[in-house]
């Protein structure tokens, strides 16, 4: 990706979502509960066997009230009491039975959620504009497709089972207390209601911090991501210290943020805890006091002791899920942002395209949040079989003009035609059977040479792959590899040179066929030995096919058909290279700075060699 897109797309790439800093449990809940459709009826399952599964939990406590009842009245005999403890077991072991079953029926609904729900994305991400995917840090994309997708888990697998289960508790609990004796239960229930008020003051007035706080984390995801991706040149260069400053800053960041946070929650979240895990506050001295006025007999006493003395707990897992739901509820928005991302409108039909020409008519275009346009006023025609040259200063849109031909986006206004018809009215899948895009720096995956050449064809045969590697001049590095074209080549290339992997490139491009070639030039950071055979390897890639190409290296386009200077977003000059040169504007400057730039790189070369080997520049 070339700068100038990263510079004019990168102004959104910190904008946190507000909706789930500023929403209610209801609409959080709400924003969850879609991504449960698909297993609508297993999740409702795990639920009732959760309900029943709680019910048999609060069984046990039943039986203890009646076996207290029956020693305190003297009716106890051994039978009844043996009968008690059999139902007692069997509460238990349906507890456990029905709770297995419910935790074990949302998990696996859950994990067929998250399954469909990251195809989806990875899906949707290949149909959208790529201005909405580059405008975020890889980072980001990378929490968000995995982080955030996994968080759903919590609330999928765990949240309906755990939540019905403690919500049963809590609802029975205070149904049952409340039968038992209305005054104890206002006893157990007011230490909550304080806990409640003093929680719901301190998750307010901390809401606002949730987008902060999950900006700086991308931030600091984002940033170590690039950190070891970059490790390697950073240990050739030995600038560890200067080059890790931003991501140890980052980290740092998000370290005093959560500190920051932690410390003003903490008094609110201590008392909560405090009078939530100890209900005898309350409990103990109003029964106490009932008990000593014969207000209340010593059965519904030990009940409360009994009951009373645990229902904060279930009141804690509810709490715990409440100030769960904003980490879950902004992380489903960020997923629904990229699986609802807006398409590229995209014709239903194949278009007929009269030839392999490339069309730009008036194009305007900017990226999201950029504050300038980067394409103003665009207008060429690059004929069928000739090679057109864009050149100019870094930034000026050059990189631009070759992602609206692939229509990684829409030009905004004008337009973009390829063989004579807009790129809007033909089918992406049809555009690319036309268009090759040869990327300066070649992505290539983790897995076996000629997997990655069967991207462009997965029905080439192995005669195809070595002519396409042959004519790319990668056959002979191919084949001196261990395993030869079954030779995996390490994530991102990492086995092979740049050269190398420009060379595979340009073989998966030729092996592909198309008439139209995109070429972002693939010599500008070569070493001089592989430059030879990479230029052999472009020369073979660009006969007969209608060519665009991004020139850094002056001298490899100086036979263009025609070259295409941009400067500003706007096309300044335009011809030939000695109408230019005579021209003495922009493209001239450019030339004499080449070079100079030539002759200075070959004198020092001379000077190293001696006067053995000197020659006269030509």
């Amino acid at each position: 990706m070339s700068t100038e897109t990263v510079e004019q797309a990168s102004p959104q790439a910190d904008a946190p979502p507000r909706a789930a800093s500023e929403s209610t449990v209801a609409s959080r809940v709400a924003l969850l509960l879609p991504f449960a459709r698909d297993d609508a009826g297993r999740y409702a399952l795990a639920a009732l066997l959760s309900t029943l599964g709680t019910l048999c939990q609060l069984g046990p406590f039943y039986v203890i009230y009646l076996a207290i009842s029956a020693l305190l009245d003297g009716s106890a005999g051994g039978d009844y009491l043996f009968g008690l403890a059999w139902a007692a077991l069997a509460l238990v072991a349906g507890q456990y039975v029905l709770m297995g079953l419910a935790m074990l029926i949302s998990h696996r609904a859950a994990f067929g959620t998250l399954y469909r729900l990251r195809l989806r994305i990875g899906e949707r991400l290949g149909r959208v504009p790529l201005g909405k995917v580059v405008s975020k840090r890889s980072g980001e994309i990378q929490r968000t497709l995995s982080d955030d997708v996994e968080r759903l888990e919590l609330f999928l697998a765990h949240a309906i089972p755990d939540v019905v289960a403690a919500v049963v508790v809590v609802v029975a609990s205070t149904i049952w207390m409340l039968v038992v004796d209305w005054r104890m239960a206002l006893a157990a229930v007011a230490g909550l209601v304080v806990a409640f008020a003093l929680m719901n003051h301190g998750m307010r007035a901390s809401q606002g911090k949730m987008g902060g706080y999950m900006a700086a984390m991308g931030r600091m995801n984002g940033s170590i991501v690039e950190m070891v991706r970059g490790l390697p040149i950073v240990r050739m260069f030995n600038r560890t210290d200067a080059t890790f400053a931003e991501t140890q800053d980052a980290i740092h960041g998000a370290a005093k943020y959560q500190a920051d946070w932690g410390k003003a929650f903490l008094p609110l979240y201590t008392a909560f805890f405090t009078l939530t895990s100890a209900t005898a506050i309350t409990i103990v001295p109003v029964g106490l006091l009932l008990w000593a006025n014969d207000a209340i007999g010593a059965t519904e006493l030990l009940f409360f002791f009994v009951i009373g003395l645990g229902y904060g707990g279930s009141v804690v897992k509810l709490q715990d899920f409440a100030a769960q739901l904003t980490v879950l509820s902004y992380g489903a928005q960020l997923i629904n942002e990229l699986k609802d991302a807006g398409e590229l409108p995209e014709a239903d039909h194949d278009a007929e395209l009269r030839d392999a020409s490339v069309e730009f008519r008036d194009v305007a275009f900017g990226y999201d949040g950029a504050d300038r346009d980067a394409l103003t006023g665009v207008t060429f025609h690059a004929a069928p079989r000739t090679i057109t040259a864009l050149v100019g200063p870094s930034g000026a849109g050059k990189s631009t003009v070759a992602r609206l031909i692939c229509r990684f986006f829409d030009a905004r206004e004008g337009a973009v035609l390829v063989g004579g018809t807009d790129v809007k009215e033909i089918p992406f899948s049809q555009l690319m059977r036309h268009v090759s895009f040869v990327f300066q720096e070649t992505f290539l995956f983790d897995d076996t040479v000629e997997a990655n050449l069967r991207l462009a064809r997965p029905d080439a045969t192995d005669a195809e792959l070595e002519a396409a590697c042959r004519a790319a001049r990668a056959h002979e590095f191919v084949t001196a590899l261990p395993d030869g074209y079954r030779s995996r080549i390490g994530q991102h290339g990492s086995r092979l040179s740049g050269g190398e992997l420009q060379r595979l490139a340009i073989a998966r491009t030729l092996l592909k066929g198309t008439e139209i070639v995109v070429l972002d030039e693939a010599t500008a950071f070569v070493d001089p030995e592989n430059e030879v055979a990479l230029q052999a390897a472009i020369d073979t890639l660009v006969t007969d096919r209608t060519v665009v190409i991004i020139a850094h290296r002056l001298s490899t386009i100086a036979g263009a058909d025609q070259i295409l200077v941009v400067d500003d977003g706007r096309i300044t000059e335009r011809g030939r290279h000695e109408d230019l040169i005579s021209a003495d504007g922009l493209y001239a400057d450019m030339w004499r700075a080449f070079q100079s730039t030539e002759r200075i790189a070959l004198g020092e070369a001379v000077h190293k060699a001696g006067p053995t080997s000197a020659m006269e520049p030509t």
